[in-house]
């Protein structure tokens, strides 16, 4: 759900280069043999970048998070949802270069089972920060259910956003942010 922020430029570049062969060839018919071949490195160095072929298109949710929760402690006041809403614009800005391999990746997680049954479990840490960051604001316990509706029902919209941007092939890095402040709009509603 972010940028492509703190990656090596050999990484970024694997992580490219195989987002493209599973676009073209499927995910489940591409080999890691594959993609350590196309990405111009052996077999070996490529598990140092990505533990499993998963990774390849998982791992910036764990990038993305991290940078999420950066930005969200960095959020001033006791409005949850005004803090998730600046976190979110903050840390999905992509440059024109970077869309198409986010397409892919979307494509990929909506698509590929196996990769959507993998991103609904890295979910969860989202769900989790966003709950603890608006327990904090709240002054409640982040196991509250209100807690847990909130981060949860972020988490929900963003993946809705993320889905509606990737629905829309001419949509630009603009409409993203666009998708992102209209779906904080109808959670303000809900949360305030």
């Amino acid at each position: 759900m972010t940028g492509t922020v703190g990656r090596s430029a050999r990484a970024q570049r694997l992580e490219n280069v195989a987002l493209e062969l599973f676009a073209t060839q499927g995910f489940d018919e591409t080999t890691v043999d594959e993609l350590a071949v196309a990405g111009g490195v052996g077999r070996r160095t490529f598990f140092r970048y990505f533990p499993t072929k998963l990774d390849v298109v998982l791992g910036e949710l764990d990038d993305g998070l991290a940078a999420l929760a950066a930005v969200l402690g960095a959020q001033p006041g006791d409005d949850p949802v005004a803090a998730a809403r600046a976190a979110f614009l903050a840390v999905n800005h992509y440059a024109a270069a970077e869309l198409p391999a986010l397409r892919r990746r979307l494509g990929l997680i909506e698509d590929v089972p196996e990769l959507a049954a993998r991103a609904t479990v890295r979910y969860r840490d989202w769900e989790q920060t966003l709950a603890a960051d608006a327990a904090r604001r709240w002054e409640v316990d982040a196991g509250s259910l209100r807690a847990q509706v909130f981060g949860r029902a972020v988490v929900a919209a963003m993946r809705a956003v993320f889905s509606a941007w990737h629905a829309r092939p001419e949509a630009d890095a603009d409409a993203l942010g666009a998708l992102v402040a209209e779906a904080f709009d109808q959670l303000g509603r809900g949360f305030s």
